[in-house]
C-alpha cells in the first residue's frame, strides 16, 4: 500500500533493472503489467543550494529546495522565512503585491500553514538586501530571495526539538531521533570532515604505494582478548566472530606478496563502552613488507600533516619529525600514556625523599603542585577532584592540601608521612616550590591533573588555540601489565595480544593453526599500524565523544535508539538457528 507522504529518494525495483522511480508526496499509480509504482516529480530541479547565493546573482531567477526554518510573519503581506539544507542557509521573503490575485492568496495559505522543519521547494528571485539589514555572520548575508512559489514536498509534524535549539535535549531523546540531530551545522560538519579526511588517506596512501584491499568481517572466534560478537551459521553448531582487527588476514595478505596493504576497516569489540569507545569503529589499518619501526613512524607522520593541512588548513611542517617519550618517562611526567604536553603541570617523583624510611622504601610517591590552585578552583571543584580518588588500583591512596598563609611552613604536619618522619618537610617544600596559595595533592595525579584542565577550561582560564596540536609518539610500551589483584599479565593496550589466564595448550593454538602454517610458507618480515579513526576525528573536530563523529552511535549500553538494535529474534528464529536462551539465575 502506498502512503500518501514519501521520501524523496530513488527507488529501484528489484526484478525491474530499467525502471527508476522518484518518491514524492504527489505520485500517479502505475498500472503496467509489472504492476511498478510511478513515482512522478512534480516540483523543479533546484539551480542552486542554500549556501551558494551571492550579490552577484542579484536578478537571477532560483530554485532552491530545503528545511523551513521558524517564520517570521510581520504582517499577512511580509512574511521571512529562512531555508536550510546541508550546504548553508538562505533567507526568503515573501512581499505581497498591493493587488494581491488567487496566486498570491494561496502562497500565503501555503505559508500560513508551514510548520517548522517542513521540507520545501521554493522558487524566487534574488535581492540585494539593504545595507542597515545585511546580516554578516551568514555567508548568504547580503542576499534575499522573493518567494513566488511554494511546494511543499513533506509537512513535518511536531518534533521532539529542533536542530536549531540552542539548548540541546537529552542525549537519549537525540538518540531516539538520531535523523533530526544529524540536521544540526555541527554533526552536518563533523561528517564532512570525516568524508574529506577518508578521501584524503585513500589518496595519500594510494600514492604511496599502498593496495587497499577489504578483508572478511565475518572471521572465526579466536582468542584474542577482547569479547566477541558471535554470529550463528546455517549450519547447526557453527559460528562466524565478527572480527576485532584485521590483524590476521593482513598478516597473511604479507605472505600473499601484497607489499602495502590498507584499509578504513570495520571493526567489533563486545566491550564495555565510554566516550571514546564504541562496539563497532573504524580504524586506518595498514602492513608493509620488509619495513623497520622508523619507517612506519615516518609515513604516519607525514600522512597526517596532509590530513592536518587539507582538512583544517593547519601546517604541521615544522612539527616533523614528532616528538617521542619513552612510557616510563610519560607515566612519570603526567600520570598518563597519552598526556596532553600542551600544558606544563608536570607530575614530581618525591620517592627518594623517603628511600630511608624502610616502612615506606617500596612506595612510589609522587606530588602534583597546582600553582594558585585555591584562587582558580571553588571547594565543589575541588571535591570533585577528590572524588577522583576511587582508583581502579586499591593500593593507591590521595592526599589533597590547601597551602594558605598559615599552612605555609606546617601543611607537612598533616601528611600521613608525618607518622613515618617529620624531617621531610624542609625537602618536599624546597622541591616542590611550594608557595601560599597553591593546591597538593599526590597519587591518581594523571587524572587529577586531566581533570583540573578541563576544569581551567570549562572556566576560560585556560584557552589552547586549535592551531596548536602536540603530536607524541610513546616508545618502549610495555607489552603485557602485572596485575596487583589477579596476579596475572594482561595485555597493556592491544586485544590480540593478550594472553589467557591459563597457559595456552595446543588446543588453543590450533585456533592459530593457520596463521602459523602460512608464516613458515616464506613469510616477509612486516610491521604495521591501526590508527584509530573515530578517535582521530574527535581530536579534529574538537569534540569530546567518538559518538559525534559517527553517524549512528550506539550508548553507553550498546543500544541503538533510532532503530531500537539489539533486538529480541523469535523462538521459531533461534530454533532455525540452533541455539537457545539459558536461565542466569543460577
Amino acid at each position: 500500500m502506498i502512503v500518501n507522504r514519501l521520501i524523496n529518494c530513488l527507488i529501484k525495483r528489484r526484478h525491474s533493472t530499467n525502471k527508476l522511480r522518484f518518491y514524492t508526496n504527489s505520485y500517479q499509480k502505475h498500472t503496467d503489467n509489472d504492476q511498478s509504482v510511478n513515482l512522478q516529480a512534480t516540483f523543479p530541479s533546484r539551480t542552486h543550494t542554500c549556501g551558494d547565493l551571492r550579490s552577484s546573482h542579484v536578478n537571477q531567477r532560483v530554485v532552491l529546495s530545503g528545511w523551513a526554518q521558524r517564520i517570521r510573519k510581520l504582517s499577512p503581506e511580509l512574511i521571512f522565512l529562512p531555508i536550510r539544507d546541508s550546504y548553508g542557509t538562505t533567507q526568503l521573503v515573501y512581499r505581497s503585491p498591493s493587488l494581491a490575485d488567487d496566486t498570491n492568496l494561496i502562497l500565503q495559505e501555503k505559508l500560513s500553514q508551514l510548520s517548522t522543519e517542513s521540507v520545501i521547494c521554493v522558487e524566487g528571485v534574488v535581492i540585494q538586501r539593504s545595507q542597515d539589514t545585511i546580516n554578516k555572520n551568514m555567508p548568504t548575508g547580503e542576499i534575499e530571495v522573493e518567494i513566488d512559489k511554494l511546494h511543499c514536498l513533506n509537512p513535518a509534524n511536531t518534533l521532539p526539538f529542533l536542530p536549531s535549539d540552542k539548548k540541546l535535549s537529552s542525549e537519549e531523546v537525540r538518540s531516539k531521533h538520531r535523523y533530526i540531530d544529524l540536521r544540526r551545522d555541527t554533526l552536518q560538519n563533523n561528517l564532512r570532515k570525516r568524508s574529506l579526511a577518508s578521501w584524503i588517506i585513500r589518496d595519500f596512501l594510494v600514492d604511496e604505494g599502498f593496495v587497499e584491499v577489504e578483508t572478511p568481517i565475518l572471521f572465526k572466534s579466536t582468542p584474542e582478548g577482547a569479547r566477541e560478537f558471535i554470529v550463528p551459521t546455517r549450519t547447526k553448531g557453527l559460528f562466524y566472530a565478527l572480527t576485532q582487527s584485521p590483524q590476521q588476514y593482513k598478516q597473511l595478505l604479507m605472505v600473499g606478496g601484497i607489499d602495502k596493504y590498507f584499509q578504513i576497516a570495520k571493526c567489533f569489540r563486545d566491550e564495555g563502552l565510554r566516550a571514546d569507545r564504541q562496539p563497532e569503529f573504524t580504524q586506518i589499518d595498514l602492513e608493509m613488507s620488509f619495513v623497520k619501526v622508523d619507517d612506519i613512524i615516518s609515513l604516519i607522520e607525514k600522512m597526517l600533516v596532509q590530513v592536518w593541512k587539507k582538512v583544517l588548513g593547519i601546517d604541521l611542517t615544522n612539527k616533523v619529525p614528532f616528538q617521542r617519550m619513552t612510557f616510563d618517562e610519560a607515566i612519570r611526567k603526567f600520570g598518563s600514556d597519552k598526556p596532553d604536553t600542551r600544558y606544563g603541570m608536570e607530575i614530581k617523583d618525591i620517592s627518594s625523599f623517603i628511600s630511608d624510611l624502610s616502612v615506606l622504601s617500596e612506595y612510589y610517591v609522587e606530588c602534583l603542585v597546582i600553582k594558585n590552585g585555591i584562587t582558580l578552583l571553588s571547594n565543589s571543584e575541588i571535591e570533585s577532584l577528590k572524588l577522583l580518588d576511587t582508583s581502579e588500583d586499591s593500593k593507591a591512596k590521595c592526599e589533597f592540601h590547601k597551602i594558605k598563609a598559615d599552612k605555609l611552613n606546617s601543611w607537612f604536619f598533616d601528611s600521613h608521612l608525618l607518622k613515618h618522619s617529620s624531617n621531610l618537610y624542609d625537602s618536599f617544600t624546597k622541591e616542590l616550590n611550594i608557595e601560599v596559595g597553591d593546591f597538593k595533592s599526590w597519587t591518581l595525579l594523571g587524572r587529577i591533573r586531566s581533570q583540573f584542565i578541563t576544569l581551567l577550561q570549562l572556566k576560560g582560564i585556560l584557552d589552547i588555540s586549535p592551531l596548536e596540536h602536540n603530536f607524541l609518539w610513546i616508545e618502549s610500551f610495555p607489552l603485557f601489565t602485572y596485575n596487583d589483584d589477579t596476579g596475572q599479565l594482561v595485555s597493556t593496550h592491544h586485544p590480540f595480544t593478550a594472553p589467557l589466564s591459563e597457559d595456552i595448550d595446543n588446543e588453543e593454538i590450533k585456533g592459530f593453526e593457520h596463521l602459523i602454517n602460512a608464516l613458515g610458507h616464506g613469510c616477509p618480515p612486516h610491521g604495521g599500524i591501526a590508527i584509530g579513526f573515530d578517535r582521530l576525528l574527535t581530536i579534529m573536530c574538537e569534540t569530546n565523544s567518538i559518538k559525534n563523529v559517527i553517524a549512528f552511535p550506539k550508548t553507553a549500553s550498546g543500544n541503538d535508539l533510532t532503530v531500537f538494535s539489539p533486538s529480541k529474534i523469535s523462538k521459531e528464529k533461534m530454533k532455525e538457528y540452533g541455539i537457545q536462551l539459558i536461565s542466569d539465575k543460577n
